[in-house]
């Protein structure tokens, strides 16, 4: 069974007076996720990437088609139980330290006290933010929220990793951290999703991409097929011929 599966999916917003003004932000999309699969979400500004990651966490109601999790609709809560989401600028409360933020989080899923204290200690080692556990979170840098931000996406030990932009704005050091803690998601079994305007972290770690243009997939392959090309054009001349624009 597929981790997602995405049918003819449609979203479009009514704007104007009337409502007569119709914005259509996801166009017949389809695409279907494997478990253990890392999959590259990609497009420029205004794609459509962000309103499919919406109604995928249950966040907004498609127009039309099928959004399945686990082969359940995206609709029903149980299925947020299984997921992981760390959004492009979490919203932390800034006066709490990064332990106290995670603990928090933790509660909100039912978890322990004592399975959670070990959880926030063992996803802070393997992410090696010891400093972020004990300074508010007013005093993080960008990076520094961001660990934070993936921290609490795994805090529930989801099947369904979804991350939207979680490298933007980081420093090299910062993206090397993210792909090797998505790595380390992918060696555990899980099930990556996530959104990129930075190409060469895309190939360096996804299985698949899928490009998204205008709200519809206008290009999904293997990374191997991309990367393993007679032609030798890489992602992001191929980007710029389905897209017309540089990401």
């Amino acid at each position: 069974m597929s981790v997602l599966d995405i049918r003819n999916l449609k979203k479009e917003y009514r704007t104007g007076w009337r409502g007569n003004i119709v914005t259509v932000a996801v166009d017949d999309l389809s695409l279907s996720i494997e478990p253990g699969e890392i999959y590259g979400f990609l497009g420029p500004n205004g794609a459509g990437k962000t309103t499919t990651l919406k109604i995928i966490l249950g966040f907004l109601k498609p127009t039309a088609g099928d959004v399945k999790v686990f082969g359940h609709d995206a609709m029903d809560w149980k299925v947020r139980e299984r997921i992981g989401f760390l959004p492009e600028n979490p919203a932390i409360y800034p006066y709490l330290t990064g332990y106290q933020a995670l603990y928090m989080i933790g509660k909100l899923f039912s978890i322990p006290h004592r399975d959670l204290t070990k959880r926030i200690n063992r996803i802070a080692g393997e992410l090696g933010m010891d400093r972020e556990l004990k300074t508010p979170v007013s005093n993080h840098s960008r990076g520094m929220r961001q660990r934070v931000g993936l921290a609490q996406a795994m805090l529930n030990d989801p099947d369904l990793v979804i991350l939207d932009e979680p490298m933007s704005g980081l420093d090299p050091i910062g993206r090397k951290m993210f792909r090797e803690s998505i790595n380390m998601l992918r060696e555990a079994g899980k099930t990556v999703f996530f959104s990129s305007h930075i190409l060469a972290d895309i190939e360096m770690i996804c299985d698949r991409i899928g490009l998204l243009h205008g709200g519809r997939i206008v290009l999904e392959a293997p990374m191997t097929e991309i990367l393993d090309r007679e032609d030798g054009k890489g992602l992001e001349q191929i980007f710029m011929e389905k897209v017309g624009e540089p990401i």
